[in-house]
C-alpha cells in the first residue's frame, strides 16, 4: 500500500484535501471566473463589493485608476465603469493559483479586456468605433474565509494590474 509520504511530489499542492468541504484551487478559479462574469453582465455594485475583504486592508489597482483602499471607492469606480462603457468582456488565460499560507491564496492571470465606451465618455479607446482592447496581467491576494467551499469562502484583499 502506498502512503501519503510516497505520493508527495506526485499530487498537486494541497492534495489530498483535508475534507470535501475545504476550499481548493478549483474553487478559487470558479471565484475568479464568476468575478469577471459579473462585470460582463453589468451586475449591481453590491454583487461585486460582496467579493471584497472587510477584514484586512484592501488594495485594488485596476485599469489605470488610482489604487482603491475601501469598498466604497471600488463601488464608485464601478459605477463610473458602467456609466462610461456599453459592454466589456474579459478573455482570461494563464491563470495560476497558489496556496500562499493557511489563510490566503495568490492568483495570477492574464486578461484580454475588450469593450466599447459610450459616445459621451472620455475614457481611452484604441480601436475604431469607440472600442478598446487592453492586455493586462493581474496578481491577486485572496483571503480564505470560514465556510463551505461551495459557498465561495474567499474575499479579495488585493489586485495589482500591469499592462502587458
Amino acid at each position: 500500500m502506498t502512503s501519503l509520504t510516497d505520493l508527495e511530489g506526485r499530487l498537486s499542492p494541497a492534495l489530498p484535501p483535508a475534507d470535501i468541504k475545504t476550499a481548493n484551487a478549483n474553487d478559487v478559479r470558479r471565484f475568479v471566473y464568476t468575478w469577471f462574469t459579473l462585470f460582463e453582465h453589468r451586475a449591481q455594485a453590491d454583487q461585486l463589493t460582496a467579493y471584497l475583504t472587510t477584514n484586512e486592508p484592501l488594495s485594488l489597482a485596476v485599469g489605470g485608476a488610482e489604487t482603491m483602499r475601501d469598498v466604497q471607492q471600488f463601488a464608485d469606480w464601478y459605477e463610473q465603469l458602467l456609466a462610461n462603457t456599453l459592454w466589456n468582456f474579459h478573455e482570461l488565460s494563464h491563470l495560476t493559483v497558489d496556496l500562499a499560507d493557511e489563510g490566503h491564496y495568490d492568483v495570477a492571470i492574464d486578461i484580454d479586456w475588450q469593450g466599447a465606451v459610450t459616445d459621451e465618455s472620455e475614457w481611452p479607446t484604441n480601436l475604431p468605433e469607440r472600442m478598446f482592447r487592453f492586455e493586462v496581467r493581474q496578481v491577486w491576494r485572496l483571503a480564505i474565509e470560514p465556510g463551505n467551499a461551495l459557498d465561495n469562502p474567499f474575499s479579495i484583499v488585493s489586485i495589482d494590474t500591469t499592462f502587458r
